[in-house]
């Protein structure tokens, strides 16, 4: 089986189903009449998995530590409930023609899973009536709907999750209080309107460690919404959702205790930002998870992640360019495919990259002839000052004007110039940061390189 990050709620991948952990839980899957190849499991926002139906419409879903899990099973675009448990032994069937209608999940906890499946929870109260109106009105539809789960026998049939049950209903109806202010304003038109400390009070006596909900999307959300809530109400300044993310994170690094909760959200956090919103600018976001996400397969999903999004790692495609020689002739990486590049980002004003000038002259000088073509990217907006420049400095190889609109720098990450990178003959990376023309070792370095 695949494990997969996933943004939206059907980016599925299909994948293989070969793991056999005696720890985990499993969930086998039977279809009669399958009209599609493969069964899904969400998780959550950030992950899911999917298994191939064998001809026989057979599949088994492997999920390794998992205790407790709240999950929508997937099927084309639609999806059910399921609960799943450590050793349950489940068997999900249905009809591939009429999912939803003839989904049964067998096993301890099919009553449970009936029960998910044939149960809504009603909508909370307007949000146009007071604090005091909505909060009441909350707490009577969490009575009402646990009523109904002690009517259908759930406390002797599947006491575990009954149990947890009852606290993911609870989370269920807290929810809409973190957004009543803004309902009320909305519904009121008194944009001034605030509840106060009975709010953040409420709030904060359910921001608290659940390990058996860590795989509930209901008290996983409301802590997700809820801590940036407590926190402003604290004073941080939380105006983008990267302060929110990061500030999320430290929450549950400093304050919460280590375990399958504080573990889950910080990988869970991380994920979803670095997939909506990429990997650059995160320094405290990867600091954050390097220090405290130490669970060994969240701390995998999490590199794994953030080496997705690594352009510049060793061994892949080089971003590419498109500059222009003194003639005006264009250029991009694909017509210097067959040499090593060695590449110097640089400007007409930057000391720096001048005082580089006479070694980059040596290097060069000692590799002429050979497999390798030095070429010099130069940043400058200015086009007179970068040709008085060549002028003047007789730089080697084959000189180049960055399109003022390229993004070859910032893909690389570049803070400062001159930077230097090595490609090799087919435009892949060797050294995102390679040494300098001045640095000690570096005509051993070149000389290393495979048929220069």
């Amino acid at each position: 089986m695949k494990r997969l990050t996933i943004i939206a709620l059907l980016a599925f991948v299909a994948g293989a189903c070969t793991s056999r952990q005696p720890d985990a839980t499993t969930l086998r899957i039977e279809v009669t009449n399958p009209t599609l190849s493969n069964v899904g499991l969400l998780v959550d926002r950030t992950t899911g998995y999917t298994v191939e139906l064998d001809k026989h419409g057979r599949a088994t879903l492997t999920l390794p530590g998992v205790e407790c899990l709240y999950g929508q099973l997937v099927y084309g675009e639609q999806m059910c409930p399921v609960f799943l448990s450590r050793g349950d032994g489940a068997t999900a069937r249905f009809d591939g023609l009429h999912f939803a209608e003839s989904l049964t999940v067998e096993g301890t906890n099919r009553a449970a899973n009936d029960y998910l499946r044939t149960t809504t929870l009603p909508e909370g109260p307007s949000y146009e009536v007071s604090w005091e109106e909505f909060a009441r009105g909350l707490r009577q539809r969490e009575a009402d709907i646990v009523r109904l789960l002690e009517a259908r026998g759930l406390d002797s049939l599947c006491p575990d999750f009954a149990r947890i049950e009852r606290l993911r209903l609870r989370y269920a109806y807290a929810q809409p209080m973190l957004v009543y202010e803004m309902g009320h304003r909305m519904m009121t038109g008194d944009t001034t309107f605030r509840v106060g400390e009975a709010l953040t009070d409420s709030v904060r006596t359910l921001i608290v460690d659940h390990e058996e909900l860590a795989d509930a999307a209901e008290y996983r959300d409301f802590l997700r919404f809820g801590i940036p809530l407590l926190l402003r109400d604290e004073g941080a300044a939380l105006d983008s959702s990267y302060d929110r993310t990061v500030a999320t994170m430290r929450y549950f690094g400093e304050r919460f205790p280590q375990g399958r909760v504080q573990q889950t959200m910080l990988r869970s956090l991380a994920l979803e930002y670095l997939q909506t919103e990429g990997i650059r600018n995160t320094a405290e976001l990867q600091n954050l998870a390097n220090t405290y996400l130490t669970d060994p397969q969240m701390a995998a999903d999490y590199r794994a992640e953030i080496a997705r999004h690594d352009l510049t790692a060793a061994g892949r495609p080089s971003p590419d360019f498109t500059a222009t020689d003194r003639e005006g002739r264009s250029y991009t990486l694909a017509d210097l495919r067959g040499k090593y590049l060695y590449i110097d980002l640089w400007a007409s004003w930057c000391g720096p990259c001048k005082r580089e000038t006479p070694h980059l002259k040596r290097l060069a000088e000692r590799f002429a002839g050979r497999g390798i073509l030095f070429v010099g990217l130069s940043v400058d907006e200015d086009r007179t000052a970068w040709e008085k420049a060549l002028d003047e400095e007789q730089l080697p190889g084959l000189q180049l004007r960055l399109d003022p609109a390229s993004s070859f720098a910032a893909d690389y990450g570049v803070e400062g110039i001159p930077h230097f990178i090595l490609l090799d003959k087919q435009g892949h990376i060797v050294q995102a940061d390679m040494l300098r023309p001045s640095s000690d070792g570096v005509v051993e370095y070149l000389e290393k390189l495979k048929d220069l």
